[in-house]
């Protein structure tokens, strides 16, 4: 069974929003609600959703996969260091801890940056 499009609410979804409606001013609440139509229905103002700019310092999956070199055979107790490279120390520890959760699990690893040395040093504890 195909979804129709939306060109008119149906009468259950008018029934639904109307009692909603009903409660929530039964209620004395403030609030603000657009329906299927794009109606607006209450007095709260309602925010325009922002946009992205979807401008990436970095194409998406690099740095995990540069990580993932360096990660990818780690044992349990094992200690790998990182070069920071051409990436940001935090974002490497960010896409290290990532990259080892989707690995191994949660709190897998262990990280410190040591930024004299110019790397991140990892330790897989799970």
């Amino acid at each position: 069974m195909s979804q129709p499009s939306i060109l008119q609410m149906s009468n259950i979804q008018e029934v639904a929003l109307k009692r909603a409606i009903a409660m929530l001013e039964g209620m004395k609440c403030s609030y603000a609600i657009i329906d299927p139509m794009g109606n607006k229905h209450g007095l709260l103002d309602v925010k325009e959703p922002t946009v992205r700019s979807g401008i990436r310092k970095h194409p998406h999956g690099e740095r995990a996969n540069y990580v993932r070199t360096y990660t990818s055979a780690m044992a349990i107790g094992s200690v790998v260091e990182v070069p920071f490279g051409k990436y940001d120390a935090l974002d490497i520890q960010s896409s290290s801890t990532s990259a080892a959760h989707k690995m191994w699990g949660k709190g897998s690893v262990t990280t410190t940056i040591n930024r004299p040395r110019g790397v991140l040093e990892i330790m897989r504890i799970l």
